[in-house]
């Protein structure tokens, strides 16, 4: 065994500082979160070579005394904490007093302050740990910092570095990160002398945020902002409504006292409160902004600070659920008119615009006049047919009573006076016919609406299920074989499966016998076998996710032929859903106005 021996100094700090600065984006991290501390409004940051040669950042705080630039960079040195009580009250980003510590350990680091306090401007220079004399001289107001060739002295690190251009995108995606949870700040970041973003302070943070959503091409009205209060935390959360998803969770950002941290449990609580909003595979854009009694949090678990520890986890946690649970609504999807030339039209255009032909591209050319015009039109269709119509449900269902209810007086012989008498422009629905073997197409006053069968059915089925249990007993008993887990877990929720209309009974270990079932579950007895060998839910989710299943497996299904009856029959019930959506959340229903279908093709009376 070899002996053992004290590390030098400069290779222990060196290892210190690799638990901290791992490459440009870290450095960036730590001294955006000293600017911030230092009560900031404005922060300027530049970066050379994605950071690597060069990475600086400006702020206009309070600034360093020359007294505490004598202490700054040495280890374990920092403003933030002083007894050890304070490190369970932490109400700043840093407090360790290893960030600008590690960062002299494997850089050129300079910094040059002036300390609002004394009026006084100094400049400190840190290259690899060796410290040279402060000089007296720096900036008006405010701090830089600036950090210069990365690990240099550490070539193996370096190595291991990406691209330039791809640590530029990680240090962007760093200062976005850290800016959303900051919108009374102005943040410009700069890099290889082009400014790449520039966000101006805001007063709200649906306002921060949509810097970052407007240009994915997610729209203001799709967005909601949502706020709660409980016994010492508020939560703030802004998120979009069923039309704006995703095929992963990277847009579910949880922030903690202005950290973003990592906190599965309560991304988590995001999808839980989303529930069928949105179909499976999907999840939501959600930015969650917790405000927590500092002395319910506990950062100092990871030396990046990415992770905490919350004693109050499970309140927030409901909190986070019920909102949006009850301030996001589905959006129904209405297809809008193509932006085009032919808007012109409702312009009075005077002169017809001179279209050029370049290769298989074409461009229009307009008057400026036609062209403000124009433009004046789309945004203002555009403006009035991204609104929600909230209430189309409630306006179907009263159309339909209507019309049944002059169905059941024609029908009885009965007169109908002249004043109860339904207006043809007022005929709730119409059915158009199929398409594709899988849309059933209505039209229902100035509005056309497409609908897939399948969901539609399943839908229905999913909601009779729930209302009404009907069992049949089984002439020849379905027997099943489990494994130990699920044999112990049928054996203590086998009477949540007698309450869904499902008989199960144990024979021998591991041995199970199915007696009786829904009526509607004779045809998919193999999905159910399936379903009972393989989940592991609560009552709650076991009765959604089993429903689930017997509706889409009975369900109409999509390339099947429909006859007209059977159609306007499944029309009708649509109607009269709370929510149409099938039961995985995926939206069955768009619709199209014919003012908007008219403008696709031109016409404008």
């Amino acid at each position: 065994m070899a002996r053992i021996n004290l590390l030098a100094p400069l290779l222990s700090s060196r290892i210190a500082a690799g638990e901290v600065i791992e490459r440009p984006q870290s450095v960036l991290r730590e001294l955006l979160d000293n600017a911030l501390d230092a009560g900031a409004d404005e922060i300027r940051i530049s970066i050379d070579g994605g950071g690597i040669d060069k990475i600086s950042v400006a702020d206009n705080g309070s600034g360093i005394s020359r007294e505490d630039l004598n202490l700054l960079g040495s280890r374990h040195a920092t403003s933030k904490i002083h007894t050890q009580d304070d490190l369970y009250d932490i109400r700043t980003l840093g407090f360790r007093g290893e960030a600008l510590y590690s960062i002299g350990a494997v850089s050129r680091l300079t910094v040059s302050t002036h300390s609002q306090e004394t009026g006084e401007s100094s400049t400190l220079v840190i290259d690899n740990l060796k410290r040279e004399e402060i000089k007296n001289f720096g900036p008006d107001s405010g701090t830089i910092v600036t950090a210069e060739s990365l690990f240099m002295e550490i070539p193996a690190r370096r190595s291991f570095l990406k691209r330039p251009s791809s640590e530029a995108a990680l240090c962007r995606q760093t200062l976005v990160q850290k800016a959303l949870a900051y919108p009374s700040v102005r943040f410009t970041f700069i890099s290889d002398g082009a400014i790449r973003l520039d966000w101006p302070k805001c007063s709200s943070l649906k306002e921060r945020v949509m810097m970052l959503y407007r240009p994915e091409g997610i729209a203001d009205a799709d967005i909601e902002e949502l706020h709660g209060e409980g016994d010492c935390f508020s939560v703030d959360i802004v998120a979009g409504n069923s039309a704006v998803k995703r095929s992963d969770r990277k847009e579910i950002r949880i922030y903690v006292n202005g950290r973003p941290v990592d906190e599965y449990s309560l991304q988590q609580a995001v999808t839980y409160g989303y529930g069928e909003l949105l179909p499976g595979g999907s999840f939501p854009y959600a930015a969650v902004f917790i405000n927590d009694n500092p002395e319910m949090v506990d950062f100092n678990i990871h030396p990046a600070k990415k992770e905490v520890k919350i004693r109050n986890r499970a309140e927030i946690h409901h909190m986070v659920t019920t909102l949006l649970q009850n301030g996001i609504k589905r959006k129904i999807p209405q297809i809008l008119p193509v932006q085009n030339e032919f808007y012109l039209e409702e312009a009075k255009r005077e002169e017809t615009p001179f279209i050029k032909s370049n290769g298989q591209n074409r461009t229009y050319s307009f008057h400026e006049g036609e062209k403000r015009k124009a433009e004046s039109i789309s945004e203002r269709v555009n403006a009035e047919y991204k609104e929600k119509d909230s209430h189309w449900l409630e306006k179907a269902k009263a159309l339909q009573a209507e019309r049944e209810r002059v169905r059941e007086q024609t029908i009885s012989g009965k007169d109908i006076k002249e004043d109860e008498r339904t207006d043809e422009s007022e005929i709730p629905i119409r059915y158009i016919g199929q398409a594709f073997h899988l849309f059933l197409i209505a039209e229902r006053g100035d509005e056309l609406y497409l609908i897939d069968q399948h969901a539609a059915h399943e839908r229905i089925l999913y909601d009779e299920l729930l209302e009404q249990k009907t069992v049949q007993n089984l002439l020849l008993p379905i027997r099943i074989e489990l494994d130990n887990e699920g044999d112990s877990f049928l054996s203590s929720h086998a009477e949540v499966y007698t309450k869904l209309g499902i008989m199960l009974s144990r024979l021998d270990n591991g041995e199970w016998e199915i007696t009786a079932l829904p009526a509607c579950c004779r045809a998919i007895e193999t999905e159910i076998v399936d379903f009972i060998r393989s989940s592991r839910l609560d009552e709650k989710e076991l009765e959604a996710k089993l429903f689930a299943v017997i509706a889409c497996r009975a369900a109409i299904k999509a390339g099947d032929d429909i006859d007209r009856w059977s159609a306007e029959e499944l029309i009708r019930k649509v109607f009269r859903l709370s929510e149409p959506a099938c039961p995985h959340g995926r939206t069955f229903l768009i619709k199209l106005k014919e003012k908007d279908l008219r403008l696709m093709v031109g016409r404008t009376e």
